[in-house]
């Protein structure tokens, strides 16, 4: 009795884990495949006002640490962004009022507005 406790007790903290660890997932009942539930987003900006790749890194290092944006990637010869976001979290909006405090200005890809249009 006491090895079927410490068993059960073990796969109950093991699951946990692992649950605490993988985050929330959805199984798919149709495939059965398991998905992240999380979105992804891909935004890309067109940044002005940078002067050098320093200014560039220096967007990507403040940005980088705000929760909702999972990674980002800034040019200084092309002035673009791409962050790749959690919209639940941040907006379009919110981002480009954060690259406006660090005294640049951002704009949506006008060209891919165009493109699509």
């Amino acid at each position: 009795m006491d090895k079927f406790l410490i068993l059960s007790s073990s796969l109950v903290l093991i699951g946990g884990i692992g649950w605490f660890f993988g985050g929330k997932k959805n199984k798919n009942e149709e495939t059965g495949i398991t998905e992240n539930v999380e979105e992804e987003q891909i935004l890309e900006l067109d940044i002005s006002g940078m002067h050098c790749a320093g200014c560039a890194a220096g967007i990507e290092g403040t940005l980088r640490n705000v929760e909702g944006i999972k990674s980002v990637s800034v040019n200084f010869a092309t002035s673009k962004g791409i962050f790749v976001i959690n919209p639940a979290k941040i907006s379009k909006e919110q981002i480009i009022q954060k690259i406006k405090e660090l005294g640049y200005d951002a704009t949506p890809n006008l060209e891919e507005f165009e493109k699509k249009s």
